[in-house]
């Protein structure tokens, strides 16, 4: 799975739109066309106003499964709402933004060519490449999942409900995440304890991070996406179907399943 290096964007936006008020729970409303950065181009497709921008280089049907994915994320019973409105309108007030580049090596043109001091601007989306998504559905895995669901709970969830899904040490997310591991590793160790079901050994990835891949792994474990993957994932995650969660980390799945959340399997 890609979780491209930590990158992570964030841009001055031209905000057009309609103000919600808190007492009906309206969304926020926003014209797309006008919060992707230059020189990104926005998706026509709907995803209740987070922006899904493609550089100008990636096809029309990439950025268009990009926002399909997003929008699935956002509204998972496909029942025209989001499952949990205050998510989404976290995400519209942080200007978090999905972002398509064609290629590994488009995104380091991109960012080599910026400034020095407008890297530290880039702070609140996720990233995907169109030449590894999986389009068509046949390869088994669409890493556009991954990245689609980092962006709504980084940014969304983690911010919504801080000492739950708060990507730090003594959330409720991050003991249950301690739990899997064996304990408590501010750094990924060189090797975890036995009895361990989620054994992510990428070292680049901090604390925070560990929390991130911990709270995909557990939610689409849930939504099924792994049924067949457990050979391709097992290094990393071993609860890779619904009863696997349930037999094995029941107070996890309890505390996902809490109506608040609005975490639809």
């Amino acid at each position: 799975m890609t979780r491209i290096f930590g990158i992570l964007i964030a841009v001055l936006f031209l905000s057009v739109g309609q103000t919600a008020s808190a007492q009906d729970g309206e969304l926020l409303k926003r014209a797309q066309a006008d919060t992707c950065p230059v020189p990104f181009r926005a998706s026509n497709l709907e995803t209740f106003g987070v922006p899904v921008c493609g550089m100008s280089n990636v096809r029309d049907r990439a950025l268009g499964h990009a926002a399909a994915v997003m929008q699935r994320q956002l509204d998972y019973d496909q029942d025209g709402t989001p499952d949990n409105p205050a998510v989404v309108n976290e995400l519209l007030d942080s200007g978090a933004f999905f972002a398509v580049f064609r290629r590994e090596s488009d995104i380091d043109r991109f960012f080599d060519s910026l400034p020095n001091d407008a890297h530290e601007t880039y702070e609140t989306s996720t990233v995907v490449m169109e030449d590894e998504m999986d389009i068509s559905g046949r390869k088994g895995w669409d890493p556009t999942v991954e990245e689609a669901l980092h962006l709504v709970t980084q940014f969304g969830y983690a911010e919504v409900y801080p000492t739950v899904f708060g990507e730090r040490k003594g959330s409720e997310i991050a003991v249950l995440m301690d739990q899997a591991r064996g304990g408590y590793f501010q750094r990924v160790p060189r090797q975890y304890p036995a009895g361990a079901y989620y054994t992510y050994d990428d070292r680049s990835c901090d604390y925070s991070c560990q929390v991130t891949e911990f709270t995909f792994w557990a939610i689409t474990s849930m939504r099924g996406y792994h049924q067949k993957r457990r050979g391709d994932i097992d290094e990393e995650w071993r609860l890779n179907t619904p009863s696997r969660m349930q037999q094995n980390a029941r107070e996890l799945v309890v505390m996902l399943s809490r109506p608040e959340f609005g975490i639809v399997f």
